[in-house]
């Protein structure tokens, strides 16, 4: 069997499509998609005294979960998501509008709890910020 033998170089190669890669640590390397992804975090505040939380039924279909990353999902594709306890981690492949517009729009969602009926969700009061880094574990 052949071996190859780099003597110069980087991973680049293996860079996606339309990255900039500057050799930035903690870049998104995404060898299965096509465009540059970008990572989102909403994070629950607590508000007027009361601690928020997903339940697994604010999973369910149209809670307000499925609300949350069909805003998202407008102008963005949605390439995998997270729900935690106080948490949406979103994983977009191009990212079709800016996070403070994205966050504007997330925030106009308004109390989840009162309009889906389930949980204790008020987008209203989420913090969204982006970055170039993911951590899986």
């Amino acid at each position: 069997m052949a071996i190859q033998t780099r003597y110069a170089g980087d991973a680049q190669g293996v860079n996606n499509v339309d990255a900039t890669y500057d050799g930035t640590l903690a870049t998104i390397i995404a060898t299965g998609l096509t465009k540059n992804p970008t990572a989102l975090k909403l994070v629950m505040v607590n508000t007027y005294g009361k601690a928020q939380a997903f339940t697994a039924a604010d999973s369910a279909t149209g809670g307000p979960v499925e609300t949350m990353l069909r805003s998202i999902a407008l102008d963005s594709t949605v390439v995998m998501y997270q729900v935690d306890t106080n948490q949406l981690s979103v994983l977009l492949e191009a990212a079709g509008a800016a996070t403070a517009t994205i966050s504007t729009r997330v925030l106009a969602l308004g109390n989840l709890s009162t309009t889906l009926g389930t949980g204790n969700v008020w987008a209203n009061n989420f913090t969204v910020t982006s970055t170039t880094g993911f951590k899986i574990a």
